[in-house]
């Protein structure tokens, strides 16, 4: 019964906040929204081991995904991890969120920086849009991706809608200063 319900769960939306620190440690919050008309996931949440089930499902096929990535940073590989997963509700709302928070790090120099990421490619299944957060002061020199982006001094964001063709090969070319001071 429970495998039936969550499989009328279908993803609607998705949105991602990467924060990048000068000491090389990139912290993402990444949120997909679901529709839930049979209210699948509000069962989740009234069952302690139902949950616990679910969440480490929900980590561990976002691990999965996570890995099939390749991420370098000044071109050393770098690992993905998710640290946090939970389930949230959104009011009386039939859609829910599913937030994980992913850590990575690499090392940073003063000055010209890359991050580089290899996805598989694909159409977008839904609107997705992803903000960067870089340290105050980076110059952001060049981005690569198929996806929309603007650059606003040192806040990058990107979006695709449904349909969209996203993924393959994207970079971010970067000069970091070293402290606030540099930058003015």
């Amino acid at each position: 019964m429970e495998n039936a319900l969550s499989e009328l769960v279908e993803p609607i939306h998705a949105d991602s906040f990467f924060s990048v620190s000068r000491s090389g440690e990139v912290h993402e919050r990444l949120c997909y929204e679901y529709l839930d008309p049979d209210g699948y996931y509000r069962k989740v949440l009234r069952n302690e081991k139902l949950f616990k089930k679910e969440i480490e499902k929900l980590a561990d096929n976002m691990q999965h995904f996570l890995n099939q990535e390749r991420v370098e940073i000044n071109s050393e590989q770098v690992r993905s991890q998710v640290d946090y997963c939970d389930i949230f509700l959104k009011g009386a709302t039939e859609v829910v969120s599913v937030v994980y928070l992913i850590d990575f790090s690499g090392r940073f120099q003063k000055g010209a920086n890359i991050i580089e990421t290899w996805l598989e490619e694909e159409e977008a299944p839904y609107d997705f849009e992803i903000i960067w957060r870089y340290p105050i002061g980076t110059h952001i020199k060049e981005i690569e991706t198929t996806l929309e982006f603007e650059i606003y001094g040192d806040l990058v964001t990107l979006w695709a809608f449904e349909g969209d063709e996203v993924g393959g090969y994207e970079k971010m070319e970067f000069d970091l200063v070293s402290t606030i001071f540099d930058s003015r």
